[in-house]
């Protein structure tokens, strides 16, 4: 009789285990989608990635368009970061577009302007696509992702290394193309910093640009590297009207690690117009009206003709003139205007308690009335009316 050897127990707890935990269905989640392009002027097949808006089948809304380069690498998570700051409000729901490079030296060819240093064509030749590669974004993936997809004519640009250096070659060669640049530790020391001269000429002849510009650098043995620092000063000088620049040396970080930050912080930084951290300190310095003209102004820069104040602000001002014992003020803003902003029942709440802190009755037993008016499930507003000794209406 053969022998069987007898399993632990433990064993067959654990397998007894998984088989309970096999799942009744699976859904994929899909961040996006790849299109082949066949591109004439490069000739040559090319790959892009589009990630398109949570809930963007369910409208008719269009929107701006973030543009990365070397997508193998970098289409994911900047996806990943644009839904979050869309979700958090603090940018525009957006399609990404995914722009990959390829093999190592088409990367090269593709994202550097010509050269003539020795030490570029030793180490690393084959450069000097830059020029073609830009032609192609222009007149064949940003054409077919404008007509598949609803878009505003607000677009972004991103690039890490030599794309950095490729978006800073863009912006000063055809400035028409894109609206905002996020330059991630770009490669300026290319052809011996000649790009930067170039800005500089390109700039200087500017009286207005425009253009929102985002440029990082990594620990480069305690500095930024010397083009990069030389580009961030002429920036710094004369600059044409309507130019946004932010440059910001990212010391804990190095080359390879630096761009997932970059692109947070970048569009973060691009879309300020678009959010408001602190809406009291803006309402301070010029009511209501500085607020709603904020967010007018930032609407038209991304393209935008008909925004609005979020309906999430003005609370946010009065929660903040609450908490500061600016009681009279938060009860005028709150009340401004109730038939077109009906007061909320919990700030209506929150007035009534503050008054009830500083020992003003009348106050108290007016505001509980109108929240519980508003919201008559309010057994608070109720319970408190009792405890006054007044009626709820």
């Amino acid at each position: 009789m053969r022998h069987v050897p007898r399993l632990p127990f433990a064993f067959l707890f654990l397998a007894c285990a998984l088989s309970a935990q096999v799942p009744d269905h699976t859904t994929e989640i899909v961040i996006g989608r790849a299109v082949g392009i066949r591109s004439n002027i490069l000739q040559q097949q090319r790959e892009i990635s589009v990630s398109l808006p949570d809930g963007y089948d369910s409208t008719t809304e269009r929107y701006p368009v973030v543009y990365v380069l070397d997508g193998e690498s970098n289409f994911e998570y900047t996806a990943a970061i644009v839904h979050f700051l869309a979700a958090a409000e603090r940018a525009p729901a957006m399609i990404v577009v995914g722009i990959n490079s390829g093999e190592f030296s088409q990367r090269t060819h593709d994202l550097t302007p010509p050269t003539t240093a020795v030490v570029d064509n030793r180490f690393t030749p084959g450069g000097g696509g830059a020029d073609s590669f830009l032609s192609f974004l222009a007149n064949e993936p940003i054409p077919y992702i404008d007509k598949s997809f609803r878009t505003r004519p607000y677009r972004i640009l991103i690039g890490h290394s030599f794309g950095g250096l490729f978006a800073i070659h863009a912006l000063v060669t055809r400035p028409d193309i894109f609206n905002a640049y996020i330059a991630i530790d770009p490669t300026l020391s290319w052809n011996d910093g000649a790009e930067v001269g170039r800005a500089a000429s390109f700039i200087s002849q500017q009286s207005e640009l425009p253009v929102d510009i985002y440029v990082t650098s990594a620990n480069n043995f305690g500095s930024a590297t010397p083009e990069v620092r030389r580009f961030v000063s002429l920036l710094d000088g004369k600059t044409p009207q309507g130019l946004h620049w932010t440059f910001e040396w990212m010391e804990t970080e190095d080359h390879i690690s630096i761009p997932l930050r970059s692109v947070y912080a970048g569009l973060d930084k691009i879309f300020d117009g678009w959010h408001l951290t602190n809406p009291l300190e803006l309402y301070d310095a010029g009511g209501l009206e500085a607020i709603d003209t904020h967010f007018i102004d930032g609407g038209k820069r991304y393209g935008y003709t008909d925004r609005t104040t979020p309906p999430n602000v003005v609370p946010m001002v009065i929660a903040g003139l609450i908490k500061t014992g600016r009681l009279d003020e938060a009860s005028a803003v709150l009340l401004r205007n109730p038939a077109a902003f009906p007061p909320a029942w919990n700030q209506l709440d929150a007035l009534a308690r503050a008054y009830e802190s500083r020992g003003d009755t009348q106050s108290v037993i007016r505001f509980y009335r109108m929240s519980l008016d508003a919201n008559p499930e309010n057994d608070w507003a109720k319970q408190k009316l009792v405890q006054l000794g007044a009626t709820p209406k």
